[in-house]
C-alpha cells in the first residue's frame, strides 16, 4: 500500500511540474491554490500532495513562505539553459546543430519508451500520431501535434532529466519551425516517419524504435542543409 501511495505523489509531483514548466498555469512567482482546492484539482489526498511538494521544492521547482504558502520559483531550474538564444536561430548551421542534440537524445529515449511504457502510454503515443495526421490534413498546426507526439514518447521513457530536457528543446525547434521556408517537406517527413517510429515502439521494438528515430533526425537534418 505504502508503494502505491509513494508512486501516486510521483505522479502527481509530475503532474504539477508539466503544469508549471510546460503549460504555464502556474508561473514563476505565483502562490499555489490551497491545499483543499488543489488536492481536489489534481484528484489526491491531501497527504499525496504534501508529498508531491515536498518532493518539487527540494527540486528548486516550488519554495513555501512560511505563513504564506507554496509559490512557484521565481527562477525554474530549467531557466539557466536558452536554446533559442543558441541560434538566433535563424542560422541555419545552428538549427542543423540543435537537431543534431536532437539525432543523439531521442533515440535513446524512444528506445526506453519500448522498455518502459505502460499499455496506456504507448496508446496515447498513437492517438498523439494520428493528431499530428488530422492536423496536417485540415491544415492546422501540424508542429504543435508532432512536438506533442514526441513529448509523449519522451515520457514514456520515465526519465526526470530526459523530461526537464525536452522541453527547453521543442522551445528551440518551435523557433526554427516557425521560420522554416520548407514547412510543406519537413511536414510530409513527420508524417512518414511518425508512423515508422509508432510501428516499432508498439512491438516494443528497441533496436527499431532507436533506428526509425535516428532516421528521422537524420531526415530532418538532411532538409535543413538543403
Amino acid at each position: 500500500m505504502e508503494g502505491k501511495r509513494v508512486k501516486l505523489s510521483e505522479q502527481t509531483a509530475d503532474r504539477l511540474y508539466e503544469q508549471i514548466v510546460e503549460e504555464s498555469l502556474y508561473l514563476p512567482g505565483c502562490k499555489l491554490p490551497n491545499e483543499n482546492e488543489l488536492s481536489e484539482a489534481l484528484g489526491v489526498s491531501r497527504t499525496t500532495l504534501r508529498e508531491a511538494i515536498s518532493f518539487l521544492v527540494a527540486q528548486g521547482v516550488l519554495e513555501i513562505r512560511r505563513g504564506k504558502g507554496t509559490f512557484v520559483a521565481e527562477n525554474l531550474p530549467a531557466s539557466g539553459l536558452d536554446l533559442t538564444a543558441l541560434a538566433g536561430v535563424r542560422a541555419r548551421g545552428r538549427a542543423r546543430d540543435l537537431f543534431e542534440m536532437r539525432l543523439i537524445f531521442e533515440p535513446a529515449t524512444v528506445a526506453l519508451a519500448c522498455q518502459r511504457a505502460s499499455d496506456a502510454e504507448l496508446e496515447q503515443i498513437a492517438k498523439r500520431a494520428r493528431r499530428v495526421e488530422r492536423a496536417a490534413a485540415s491544415g492546422g498546426n501540424w508542429p504543435q501535434a508532432d512536438q506533442e507526439f514526441h513529448w509523449a514518447i519522451i515520457k514514456a521513457s520515465h526519465n526526470e532529466y530526459m523530461r526537464r530536457l525536452y522541453p527547453i528543446i521543442n522551445s528551440a525547434v518551435d523557433e526554427i519551425l516557425q521560420i522554416a521556408t520548407n514547412r510543406q517537406q519537413m511536414q510530409e517527413i513527420a508524417l512518414r516517419d511518425n508512423q515508422l517510429i509508432l510501428d516499432f515502439l508498439l512491438s516494443r521494438d528497441e533496436a527499431g524504435a532507436r533506428y526509425a528515430m535516428s532516421i528521422h533526425m537524420k531526415h530532418l537534418i538532411n532538409r535543413l542543409q538543403e
